[in-house]
């Protein structure tokens, strides 16, 4: 990826990351703050809610005790009582209204005499009729409670009201006679009322639950007396959602900004150092092609630097290309040296033993020198031939020439060679596959042959060395490229059905005078892997199941210039 492109990535991805990260920090911390603040209200309003509850209780039970002290439907109650006169009728028209101006949803009023501290009483009148069917014991019983207790919970044992509600009562005495009233006002009205008012939801239950949508507080009404009501206030949660939702505009709005900021400077930044950089590659590329010559990149700092050092070892490249030419090649012919030495002392040994031992035998006048002496003239001589193929084939290796090319059908010279090796090949069957047409290709044609000759001949000794009698050896050619009409290179491999190469044999296959075959000198892979290089191509191994496979690959337009060629290092 080139450097640009790199910048704007790296700064989009360092500023966006941070940005986000921040706003994702700020989000949660508004998020919780935003969190504990609607806790924290729903949580007050039902502390609210129920102090309201209690003070309704208080304002109703203050109304009812006034109404008993001095209240005109009290008054009418002691003089029809201390009279004897039966007037419910006209009672009962009374406690309707009553009720209405004491803000109550239940009125009962109820009266008799007491004596002895005990008390008979009646339920005169009642709002609505249907509390007339409570019972007198059951009106004592609410009557004589503490006005304190104000909460019943609307359970089956409540003779006031099945529901929960808010109980007030009064009683008023003289005379022998006892006049009460008892008042209940639902619960559900006055909570739905009181939650209207503080802009949340009240109602009785009990379990509150923290939900996305909803922020839920849980309290209690308890009037110390036994009765005991709980409050769950519910919250919207809409206002907090919105509230974030803002945040992460804001967060996006920034980054955005931030980002395409980063980016436009990270595009300038890019630019300033790209382009002396592109320069200065330009002319590296030049110099890898054998232009050596200095370059000039404009630039500051760094790039001055760069463009300096680069300049200065041009200066010492062309001295250090050929001291390290002549070290290579000091170095290559030494180890050949070596090789050849190595190679050339193996036979002088039997010659040296053969010839110690003919001169022992003729010394002593022993009769078996004539036998020995025949056949340590075949040893001697097959090893001095031996001494000579290893000279030919060094100064075939060291005198190689260079290539000299030449238009060339490789299907045709690879059919060539295999018809050659026919005849010696026996059952093994020899067989040229090109797939696909190839193009015309520049190189020698008697140095190529080389090479081909050289790996079929290997794979017909790999063959018969691993006891295959048949099998075949395949000489494939292929073009390769994105298609074969535009080929710039050609492909030759040599597969063969064999044992294949030792694994320890092939780090060395190409170096000279490695080999695992009793005959051979150990030069020709050497020889063929120096061919492909100097056409500018390339000579390998490839291990694959069931034998083995050289591959040749060279360049359609022919080796390179004579001065662009690495030195012969063997």
């Amino acid at each position: 990826m080139r450097l640009a492109p790199r910048f704007v990535i790296a700064f989009g991805l360092l500023v966006s990351g941070s940005t986000a990260g921040l706003g994702l920090a700020l989000r949660e911390e508004r998020r919780a703050s935003e969190t504990r603040r609607f806790d924290a209200e729903v949580r007050s309003a039902c502390l609210r809610a129920s102090a309201e509850v209690r003070s309704q209780a208080e304002d109703t039970q203050r109304v009812l005790a006034n109404a008993c002290s001095s209240g005109e439907l009290v008054d009418r109650t002691f003089v029809a009582v201390e009279s004897g006169e039966d007037r419910r009728v006209s009672l009962g028209q009374l406690v309707p209204d009553a009720r209405t101006a004491f803000s109550v949803d239940a009125l009962v009023l109820v009266a008799g005499s007491s004596r002895s501290g005990a008390e008979h009483m009646d339920v005169l009148a009642a709002d609505p009729r249907s509390l007339l069917r409570l019972s007198a014991k059951e009106a004592a019983e609410e009557l004589a409670a503490d006005p304190a207790h104000f909460v019943t919970d609307g359970s089956k044992d409540s003779a006031l009201t099945p529901v929960p509600s808010i109980v007030a009562r009064c009683r008023r005495e003289g005379g022998g006679v006892a006049v009460g009233l008892l008042g209940a006002r639902k619960l559900d009205p006055l909570l739905v009322h009181i939650g209207t008012t503080m802009g949340v939801s009240v109602k009785r239950g009990s379990g509150a639950q923290q939900t996305d949508a909803i922020a839920q507080a849980e309290c209690t009404i308890d009037d110390n007396h036994g009765g005991r009501v709980s409050l769950v206030v519910s919250k919207d949660t809409s206002g907090l959602h919105t509230s974030i939702e803002d945040v992460d505009r804001t967060i996006l709005a920034y980054c955005g900004v931030s980002v395409a900021a980063a980016l436009i400077a990270a595009m300038l930044l890019a630019r300033g150092l790209s382009k002396p950089l592109s320069n200065l590659a330009d002319e590296a590329r030049k110099v890898a092609r054998g232009e050596a010559r200095p370059i000039r990149v404009a630039g500051s700092g760094e790039i001055a630097d760069l463009t300096g050092a680069f300049d200065r070892m041009l200066d010492d490249l062309g001295a250090t290309r050929r001291r390290l030419a002549a070290t290579t090649r000091v170095a290559a012919w030494r180890e050949v040296a070596r090789r050849v030495a190595h190679e050339v002392k193996n036979p002088l040994a039997p010659i040296r033993a053969a010839v110690e031992t003919l001169r022992r035998l003729r010394a002593r006048q022993d009769p078996a020198f004539d036998d020995y002496f025949d056949e340590a003239t075949r040893t001697v001589l097959g090893e001095v031939k031996r001494i000579s193929d290893i000279v030919t084939e060094f100064t075939r290796f060291a005198r190689l020439p260079p290539p000299k090319p030449e238009p060339l059908d490789l299907v045709a010279v690879a059919r060539d060679v295999v018809k050659l090796h026919e005849p010696e090949a026996g059952d093994v069957k020899l067989v040229v596959e090109a797939p696909r047409p190839l193009p015309p290709v520049l190189a020698d044609r008697d140095q190529i042959v080389q090479v081909l000759t050289n790996l079929v001949q290997n794979a017909l000794d790999a063959m018969r060395g691993g006891g295959a009698k048949t099998g075949t050896i395949r000489v494939i050619l292929e073009p390769l490229g994105v298609n074969a009409a535009a080929a710039d290179r050609v492909a030759m491999s040599v597969c063969d059905e064999g044992p294949g190469v030792a694994p320890e044999m092939i780090a060395r296959l190409f170096e000279p005078y490695a080999t695992s075959k009793e005959h051979g000198t150990g030069l020709g892979l050497a020889i063929a892997q120096r061919i492909a290089v100097e056409h500018g191509g390339e000579l390998s191994y490839v291990a694959r199941p069931g034998g083995a496979e050289f591959r040749m690959v060279l360049p359609v337009e022919g080796p390179p210039p004579v001065s662009e060629m690495p030195p012969a290092s063997g």
